[in-house]
């Protein structure tokens, strides 16, 4: 059997591996097959993203039982959300985040945290006991009052729990019942006294015979927010420091109110503190009015005694009565001129008797009198300082800057605020204005304005704007330069230096060696003891590397042939 071979020789420059796979036409094809479905592939993924919605948050720290009944609602209403990697939060498109609340709602979702995690049943079954009934009775009080506490603007959610000893017979039995109330305060809230003392108010009313001092309010870190004795040392310290904290502000209120129509808004800052009298103090005064006496009432009385004997000896005949009226008789013709001396002896014998006289008289006056009690309230205002800063004019100068007050208008601001706060120099009440230029805080530079990406629509906006764009540097920065190398035609190879090679071909047995001025000859003394599929592999390689060489060698071979 006859075989051919193709032996090479020389220093032809063989190019490096890597390159040469390169320059092969189906690998370059199967690279732009590769690049072309990977650009497109990516091109729709932006493009899907860009057209996707825009997910907010519908609610956060939700139970599990809350997050479970969420989510079923929304996939039987086909509503797309996601789902947190916590589990308590859920995220829907922003375009339907108010219909999905408002429809949630309607169904009583989320329904929060209930009194024992569980909602007592509506119905009533036949044959309940009565303790089960109370039992019953109490879980939905404090479901209830739960619920009603967790509506509280700053409380997230409120468990109530309610100790209704039972009624006794007995009095020195019966026990009061009481309540404890657990709040889950959102992150950076807490409830100032009034909002404390709602709840305990709250609480105490719905529940018959419950006083307010029996109920107990605590927070998630444990503290307790109600005060036990009103009248502790505590109690009444923060009591003290509210009410002066109240004084306070209303008064630096009314001076910014009142100064800042004419400095303008934000261009007045005001402190006041007043230094208060917490000692009460009683006291009770009663006067009288000596001046002005006045006759209450008045007795007067008088005594006379007379001596009829004439002062006779003692003995029988002064102790005789008196005799007898005398015996009338008939007239006589002197009749009246002897009565008349006998009434004239009588008088003179009467007045010449001896007689005695006494008189005594009691009188009694009215005093005006006055009785006060005064009893000074705690929290009396001793002294008052009050410091205030105005601003320079909002009118520029010719050099662009602030105009300050002049001394007339300092004091005329000073008098107002004098008046506004009830200024008086004998109390030691001090109020000073000062003039001095405010410095520009970002806030006041520039009004806040809403970031253009968080308005509605805007996001959508964004992420379609943004996958044209991607689609764009794919094509364009991608696939085009990958399009460009592979249209573009290969490189010649560099000539050959040196002279040409020469070419041996070897037909079965017999060797002929031709030599002549050839464009390549190819020898190699290796080829010769190598075997037959060796040497038609090597010529193969030959042909792949060097194409044109090759073909040009078996051109010359042709013309030899037909010459």
């Amino acid at each position: 059997m006859a075989d051919n071979a193709i032996t090479s020789s020389g220093n032809g420059s063989r190019l490096d591996p890597l390159k040469s796979l390169l320059r092969n036409p189906a690998t370059r094809l199967l690279m732009l097959l590769f690049g072309v479905a990977a650009a497109v592939a990516f091109g729709v993924a932006i493009v899907l993203w860009s057209r996707g919605p825009n997910y907010a948050l519908l609610y956060a720290g939700l139970d599990p039982k809350d997050a479970s009944s969420v989510t079923q609602a929304l996939q039987a209403s086909n509503t797309p959300y996601k789902l947190g990697a916590d589990g308590a939060s859920i995220s829907v498109p922003a375009e339907t985040i108010a219909d999905t609340r408002i429809r949630l709602a309607g169904q009583g979702l989320p329904q929060g945290s209930t009194a024992g995690g569980v909602m007592p049943a509506s119905d009533s079954p036949f044959g309940m006991s009565d303790l089960a009934e109370s039992t019953r009775y109490q879980q939905m009080l404090e479901t209830d009052l739960g619920s009603t506490i967790a509506g509280l603007q700053f409380v997230r959610a409120a468990r109530v729990h309610l100790a209704l000893p039972k009624t006794s017979a007995f009095i020195r039995d019966n026990r009061p019942a009481s309540a404890s109330v657990l709040l889950t305060l959102y992150p950076g809230r807490q409830l100032d006294s009034s909002q404390i003392t709602a709840i305990v108010h709250l609480v105490s009313a719905s529940v018959p015979d419950l006083d307010p001092a029996q109920v107990s309010v605590v927070d998630q870190q444990g503290a307790l927010l109600t005060v036990s004795d009103p009248d502790s040392p505590g109690a009444v310290g923060d009591m003290r420091l509210r009410l002066a904290t109240r004084m306070e502000n209303s008064y630096a209120q009314r001076i910014e109110t009142l100064l800042t129509p004419l400095v303008g808004a934000g261009r007045v800052r005001a402190q006041v503190h007043a230094d208060l009298d917490f000692s009460q103090t009683e006291k009770a005064t009663e006067s009288y009015d000596s001046a002005n006496p006045a006759v209450r009432s008045e007795q007067t009385s008088s005594e006379q005694k007379r001596d009829d004997a004439g002062g006779a000896i003692a003995g029988a005949l002064s102790n005789q009565p008196p005799n007898g009226a005398p015996q009338p008789t008939a007239a006589k013709p002197n009749a009246g001129t002897n009565a008349n001396a006998k009434a004239g002896a009588a008088a003179t014998a009467q007045a010449s008797t001896p007689s005695e006289t006494s008189s005594s008289s009691t009188r009694n006056y009215e005093l005006g009198r006055t009785v006060s009690h005064v009893s000074d309230p705690a929290g009396r205002l001793v002294r008052l300082s009050v410091a205030v800063v105005v601003d320079n004019k909002a009118a520029l100068d010719g050099k662009g800057k602030s105009v300050p007050f002049a001394a007339q208008d300092l004091q005329h601001l000073t008098d107002l605020a004098k008046n506004a706060v009830g200024f008086d120099a004998k109390r030691g009440d001090t109020v000073s204005v000062i003039n001095q230029a405010f410095t520009e805080t970002p806030a006041d530079a520039a009004p806040f304005v809403q970031p253009f990406w968080e308005r509605p629509g805007m996001m959508d906006l964004i992420k379609q704007g943004a996958g044209i764009l991607v689609a764009l540097l794919i094509a364009f920065g991608l696939l085009r330069p990958l399009l460009k190398g592979l249209m573009r035609a290969p490189e010649p190879l560099p000539a050959l230096a040196g002279p040409l090679p020469t070419v041996s071909v070897r037909i079965g047995d017999d060797d002929r060696m031709d030599e002549r001025d050839d464009p390549v000859r190819i020898s190699s003394p290796q080829i010769q003891s190598m075997a037959y599929e060796q040497k038609i592999g090597q010529a193969r390689k030959l042909v792949q590397e060097n194409p044109k060489q090759v073909a040009q060698v078996v051109m010359n071979w042709v013309g030899d042939d037909g010459s």
